[in-house]
């Protein structure tokens, strides 16, 4: 490594290692041979203000040999020093410069760092404070209970703000308006100012005793709230240095953000498009209209204000006991949003991202957020993602990015369709003619691009309707099949269609069959050259695969499997490169990628080289052919978890699927005889210890899977523990703790029984 060059350097040799295994009461420290180490009779300690990472500067003007060792942080006592032969620092630079060396990974043997902690929303959190809904100052609660209980890290869903339509809808945690703002739902009222009178304590404990959240009224109280306090206290508060230095550090992202809502206000939407002015954003435009709307401009400023401080403040507590938060990179974001108003160009507006079907939605996801213009993206070498990231880190000491896949490929899909099964991956290598014929499979444009319905597929899927489904909605084609009407030949335009008759159980499943003959198709013309084909998702579950002949189905199955699984391996990898160092390496941050889903092998080449950990889920096996993972063979660059946010809980799943339950029990847990029916405490307890113990470096658990070892303290009914339902794109976000942060640092019982579990793994 080349030295920067200075006049008066400090030393000539810096030494830069990232060792998080050193322990509170320990330092990293070197010893060697030369001048600066005393030939092997000193201990010489590392600086830790930037731990994990620890640094030291040496003078030092001959080669030396060197090895890095963990000291007792008081009498600097050896207690381990580094696995394997000396190092050599055979490069000393020349004079008035300095010789960085940033690539040190000691290995101590016993030393791999392994950590436990919980995942858990902030809307999620209860305590006696709240006000219907959880908020940034009940996680120095949770802090206190995960150092008790010996956890170190506690994981949070996007804490963005997500208000767009004041309603329940906003409730979805990954559309948010702006992926710098945080959401004003999660701000402790009385910290902010507002006086805790009788009337507020009053509401305050309705909302409270809730068993879910009421999005509209908690969110809609505290905004009023909020703004008789800022007219009481903005003035005071605007004139203090640290709100001026706040406003200051965040004019970038904070003053657009305060005009958006404000328009969005003034409109009655977030659609940009659709207002009366600044449809486009324009910077001295802007600027005029909040010197215009000072005072409303001012109120989210002074709202942001106060979210910060608060979520700063829980950080800052957090480290004082060991703990640290991991926070959530939405993949999307919202066609509605600042940002895409701020920069349209660095976005597809034109087309939708989602995911090919999976376990969660057999239709596949349709997230409806425009895809990213990587090329222009890459024109200021990502400046958009690296300020969002650097925005983060102010919080967050590690992150889950959320469908890492998207920066592989993203799962693009029309806008004319409501489901994702004619989506194409974006970017990718389709197919031409001569390409399908060479797998042996007689490929015909026209009929294997066009719905395949036929007076057989009308019967199976809509039985005694057919005959009203083929007057009202098809034409007969030349070729024996039918057409969709030119009214009802999209999705979208089926569901507008139905859209009033959206509560009718018979209308959706007539809404639904009808979607489905729009996606009965082989192949999906390429997005932008009509003459290139992608094989349609899940196509062998379709009509129009099972009318082929066993032999075209096996030509059929090879294309597919190439093309899904090999095609693309060496291009993904290539994209992946271009974007992912630039965006991971913008921070100290610990990457950690939710890569489930359709995995490319590239994926797995891509997260080893960038030291990014995996998402390994027992029952989500990677595997090809294994129904369960053993966590006993989960890597050690991973997080080991039962369950996520989009998917049942442990004691839900379980009971979901019997057959499946029997399986998982006899052989994935290695018991005899017939599983219990209900998930019993102790074999929660089992399964979370089997978790615990893996080689995982991280083990990260839903607040209810770790409940669910004490029969006594879960809650009643696991159903209502549901965070996210993926295949309803309308689901309500409304999940809150049945028992308050209080009562649960007072269980003495069940936080022992964790404590013990965590430290005899290994990870307290």
């Amino acid at each position: 490594r080349p030295g920067s060059k200075s006049s008066t350097p400090a030393k000539d040799i810096c030494l830069v290692v990232n060792a998080p295994v050193v322990r509170p009461d320990e330092v990293l420290a070197i010893a060697g041979s030369g001048k600066a180490l005393d030939n092997w009779n000193k201990v010489i300690p590392f600086d830790d203000s930037l731990f994990p990472v620890w640094t030291l500067s040496l003078d030092e003007t001959e080669p030396f040999m060197y090895k890095l060792l963990i000291a007792d942080r008081q009498t600097l006592a050896p207690k381990a020093w580094e696995d394997g032969e000396n190092r050599i620092m055979a490069v000393i630079p020349e004079k008035n410069a300095c010789y960085v060396e940033a690539s040190l990974e000691p290995h101590f043997s016993g030393r791999q760092w392994r950590g436990a902690g919980t995942a858990i929303p902030v809307f999620s959190l209860r305590s006696e404070d709240d006000f219907g809904v959880g908020e940034f100052l009940d996680l120095k609660k949770m802090v206190d209970w995960a150092a008790a209980t010996g956890q170190s890290i506690l994981q949070l869903l996007p804490i963005n703000d997500t208000t767009m339509t004041g309603t329940w809808q906003d409730s979805y945690p990954y559309n948010a308006n702006s992926t710098f703002a945080l959401h004003p739902q999660f701000i402790n009222l009385p910290a902010a100012g507002v006086p805790v009178t009788k009337a507020y304590k009053e509401l305050q404990a309705e909302l409270n005793a809730l068993a879910q959240i009421d999005y509209e009224k908690v969110n809609n109280t505290k905004l009023d709230l909020l703004r008789k306090a800022y007219a009481k206290t903005f003035a005071k508060l605007s004139a203090s240095k640290a709100y001026k230095t706040f406003i200051s550090a965040n004019e970038e992202w904070l003053m657009p953000y305060a005009a958006f809502c404000v328009l969005r206000d003034m409109n009655g939407t977030p659609d940009f498009s659709k207002w009366k002015t600044n449809k486009k954003y324009n910077a001295k435009k802007i600027a005029a209209f909040c010197e215009e709307n000072r005072a409303e401009v001012d109120f989210w400023c002074f709202i942001q204000y106060h979210l910060d401080a608060q979520l700063s403040e829980v950080c800052k507590y957090a480290h004082s006991k060991g703990v640290v938060l991991k926070g959530d990179l939405p993949i999307g974001i919202s066609r509605t949003s600042v940002d895409a108003w701020l920069y349209p160009e660095l976005f597809h507006m034109d087309s939708q991202a989602g995911a090919p079907p999976d376990a969660f939605a057999e239709d596949g996801q349709n997230w409806g957020f425009p895809t990213y213009n990587w090329e222009v993206m890459a024109q200021d070498g990502y400046k958009w993602w690296q300020r969002r990231f650097k925005k983060m880190s102010e919080y967050f000491d590690a992150y889950r990015i959320d469908h890492v896949l998207g920066f592989f490929r993203i799962w693009e899909i029309p806008m004319h369709s409501v489901h994702g099964l004619l989506g194409q991956f974006s970017p990718s290598l389709p197919l031409s003619a001569i390409d399908i014929q060479a797998f042996g499979f007689d490929f015909d444009a026209d009929a294997m691009t066009r719905p395949y319905i036929t007076d057989d597929v009308i019967e199976a899927v809509f039985g005694y309707k057919k005959e009203m489904v083929k007057l009202l909605y098809l034409n007969p084609a030349f070729d024996g099949r039918y057409t969709l009407k030119s009214e009802f030949d999209t999705q979208r335009k089926i569901e507008a269609a139905f859209a009033a008759k959206a509560d009718d159980e018979d209308s959706r499943n007539l809404r639904d069959g009808l979607y489905s003959l729009v996606s009965d198709v082989l192949f999906v013309r390429d997005r932008k050259d009509e003459n290139l084909y992608h094989p349609r998702i899940a196509a062998q579950h379709s009509f129009s695969y099972h009318n082929l002949s066993n032999q075209k189905k096996e030509a059929f199955n090879r294309l597919y499997n190439d093309y899904y699984y090999h095609r693309h391996n060496q291009f993904w990898y290539r994209e992946a490169m271009k974007k992912l160092p630039a965006l991971t390496q913008a921070t100290r941050m610990l990457v950690c990628a939710e890569d489930l889903g359709m995995v490319p092998d590239s994926v797995q080449w891509v997260m080893n080289n960038l030291r990014m950990l995996s998402l390994e889920i027992q029952t989500m096996p990677k595997q090809l052919g294994l129904e369960f993972g053993l966590p006993q063979n989960n890597p050690y660059r991973s997080v080991a978890t039962i369950s996520t946010h989009d998917m049942p809980p442990m004691r839900l799943w379980w009971e979901e699927d019997y057959e499946r339950t029997q399986k998982f029990y006899n052989n994935a847990l290695y018991n005899d005889g017939v599983a219990p029916k209900v998930l019993p405490g102790w074999l929660a307890e089992d399964i979370i210890s089997r978790h615990l113990f893996s080689p995982s470096a991280l083990c990260l658990l839903s607040l209810q899977d770790w409940l669910s070892m004490d029969e006594t303290l879960r809650h009643p009914n696991p159903e209502d523990e549901r965070i996210n339902i993926p295949s309803n794109p309308r689901h309500y976000w409304r999940y809150r703790m049945h028992l308050t942060i209080e009562q649960l640092l007072s269980a003495t019982d069940f936080n022992d029984k964790v404590k013990e579990l965590i430290g005899n793994s290994g990870r307290a």
